[in-house]
C-alpha cells in the first residue's frame, strides 16, 4: 500500500508495478472493492491502528506500508489471494525495511499514537549549567512488550524474527528497541538465524524447543491456521539447518522434535480440511513442551525417518512395540506403567483428553537409554488406523524396555 507523504489518500499497489515483489496483506480489502482500493481511498476509512501505521511510515519516509488484511483479498476468491500471500511470508518480512510493532493497541481500533502519559520527574544542573532528569517512567520490555496483547497472537511470532529490525511503540515510551529476555542474542538477530547455528547443537535446540513451545501458546482466530502462520520462520530454519522439515519437525532433529507433550492435557485435534500427521503438535491446539534430553545420553532408533514413497507423504516408517507385563494407573496428567508388583517402570501422557484406549494401543520406539543398568525407551504411543500396517499417534512416553516387546517393523505412523 503506497501511503503518500502530504495526502489524505492512499491506494493499493500491486507488486507488478515496484521494483520489488515482498509485500502482503491487511484489513478487509474483499473482490468487491478491490477496484476501487487500486485508484485510492480516504485514510479515514481505516480503523485507528492503520492510521497511525501510515503516520509512522510516512514520518520514516518509507514509501510503503503492508498491512495484512488491506493487501491480501479476504472474502470472493475461494481464498486464492490468501494462499499465495501466506506462502510468501518469509521473503516478505525478510525483506521489510523494519516491522512496526504497535504494541501499545490492542485492537485496530486503537491506535499507538495518543496516550493520556503525565510524566513525573525531577531534573538536576551541574555547576556548568548542564542538566539531566530522571523520570518515574521506566521502559519494561516485559510489561511493555512481551506481555503486550499483541505478543499473544500467533502469526506476529515470525514478523519480528524474521524482519531485519523492529519498532516497538510501547504504552508510556514511544520506541522499544531492545529485548533483554531469554535467548534476546538469537531473537533479536537481523539475520536470524546465523547466529545461534554457530553457537553449538544444544543452543539450536534449545533455540527452536523455545520458539515452538512460545507459538504453540500463542491465539488464532482461525485454528486452522497453525500450520501456516509458523511456515515463513519454520522454512528459514530449515534452509538454515540444510533439512526437510514437515509440520514443525526438522529431519535433522527428528527424534527430538518428535516428543514433544501437552503439559496439562488439554490439547484438542484441529479440524483441518487437509490431512495433518498425528506426530504433529500441529495437529492439535494449545501448548506443547519438549522433553528435555541432556545431549549424549540417548541412543536414537536409526530407521525412524519421513516416509517419501507415501502418497501422504508424512509418514515415518518405524518398528512397532506392545506392551506387556503390566497395568496403567492415572497419576495427575500422566498414566504410570506399574508392574505386577505395583511398582512404576515408566509413563505415558496422551496428547488429547480422553485419547486413552488402552485395548488398542502400541508404542513406537524412538531411541533408548540406560540408568543404573535399567534400560529406558523413550516412545510415540500409537493406535491402529482402519489401513493395515498404519498407525496415529495418541501420546508419549518414557518406560523400561522389559514392559514392551517388538512385534512388527515397516510400520507407517500417519
Amino acid at each position: 500500500m503506497a501511503p503518500g507523504y502530504n495526502s489524505d489518500f492512499v491506494r493499493l499497489l500491486c507488486a507488478s508495478e515496484t521494483s520489488r515483489q515482498e509485500y502482503k496483506r491487511t484489513y478487509c480489502t474483499t473482490q468487491d472493492n478491490i477496484t476501487q482500493r487500486l485508484e485510492s481511498f480516504s485514510i479515514s476509512e481505516l480503523p485507528k491502528t492503520f492510521q497511525d501505521a501510515v503516520k509512522v511510515t510516512r514520518e520514516l519516509g518509507v514509501l510503503y506500508l503492508w498491512i495484512d488484511s488491506l493487501c491480501i483479498i479476504q472474502h470472493g476468491d475461494n481464498g486464492e489471494d490468501w494462499k499465495h500471500q501466506s506462502s510468501q511470508m518469509e521473503s516478505v518480512f525478510s525483506h521489510a525495511y523494519c516491522i512496526i510493532a504497535a504494541t501499545a493497541a490492542v485492537d485496530s481500533n486503537a491506535g499507538f499514537l495518543e496516550r493520556d502519559v503525565h510524566t513525573e520527574y525531577v531534573y538536576v544542573q551541574d555547576a556548568s549549567g548542564k542538566q539531566f532528569y530522571i523520570s518515574t517512567d521506566i521502559d519494561n520490555f516485559d510489561n511493555d512488550v512481551e506481555e503486550a496483547t499483541l505478543n499473544t497472537r500467533a502469526w506476529v511470532m515470525h514478523e519480528g524474527l524474521l524482519a531485519r529490525r523492529t519498532i516497538y511503540l510501547g504504552p508510556i515510551r514511544r520506541i522499544l528497541l531492545l529485548s533483554p529476555y531469554r535467548d534476546s542474542y538469537f531473537t533479536i538477530d537481523p539475520d536470524f538465524p546465523s547466529r545461534f547455528l554457530s553457537s553449538g547443537k544444544r543452543r539450536i535446540l534449545d533455540c527452536i524447543s523455545s520458539l515452538f513451545q512460545d507459538y504453540s501458546k500463542r491465539n488464532l482466530t482461525v485454528p486452522t491456521d497453525r500450520c501456516v502462520a509458523i511456515y515463513g520462520l519454520e522454512d528459514r530454519i530449515a534452509g538454515a539447518l540444510k533439512c526437510q522439515s514437515r509440520y514443525g519437525i526438522f529431519q535433522k532433529y527428528l527424534h527430538r522434535n518428535l516428543l514433544w507433550q501437552a503439559p496439562n492435557d488439554k490439547m484438542k485435534k484441529i479440524a483441518y480440511d487437509h490431512h495433518v500427521p498425528s506426530w504433529s503438535w500441529m495437529a492439535y491446539s494449545g501448548g506443547i513442551q519438549f522433553m528435555d534430553i541432556p545431549l549424549g545420553t540417548v541412543d536414537w532408533i536409526d530407521h525412524l525417518r519421513f516416509d517419501e514413497e507415501c502418497e501422504c507423504d508424512h509418514a515415518i516408517f518405524s518398528n512397532l512395540w506392545k506392551f506387556q507385563n503390566c497395568t496403567m494407573g492415572l497419576y495427575e496428567a500422566q498414566y504410570a506403567i506399574l508392574d505386577s508388583f505395583g511398582e512404576k517402570r515408566g509413563w505415558i501422557q496422551y496428547d488429547v483428553e480422553g485419547g486413552k484406549d488402552h485395548r488398542k494401543e502400541q508404542c513406537v520406539v524412538v531411541g533408548r537409554k540406560s540408568h543404573d543398568g535399567i534400560e529406558e525407551y523413550y516412545v510415540l504411543v500409537v493406535s491402529p488406523t482402519s489401513v493395515d500396517g498404519e498407525y496415529r499417534r495418541v501420546g508419549i512416553g518414557l518406560i523400561q524396555s522389559d514392559c514392551v516387546v517388538g512385534q512388527r517393523i515397516n510400520v507407517r505412523v500417519v
